[in-house]
């Protein structure tokens, strides 16, 4: 990827995403890896369905 379209791209992510961040226990993250790798579900997707369930979308 170009230095320009690399830029365009970290441009438009800062635009419409906001990132988010959590210290965590580590045997607790570990756990959780192991049971997301189990279902097959990404930590975006499963934070993304955690907060639209908590909301009520979903």
């Amino acid at each position: 990827m170009s230095n320009t379209s690399w830029q365009v791209k970290a441009r438009y992510n800062r635009k419409v995403y906001k990132r988010i961040v959590a210290d965590l226990d580590n045997e607790l993250v570990a756990r959780w890896e192991d049971k997301l790798k189990a279902d097959n579900i990404g930590k975006s997707e499963f934070i993304r369905r955690a907060i639209k369930a908590y909301l009520g979308e979903g």
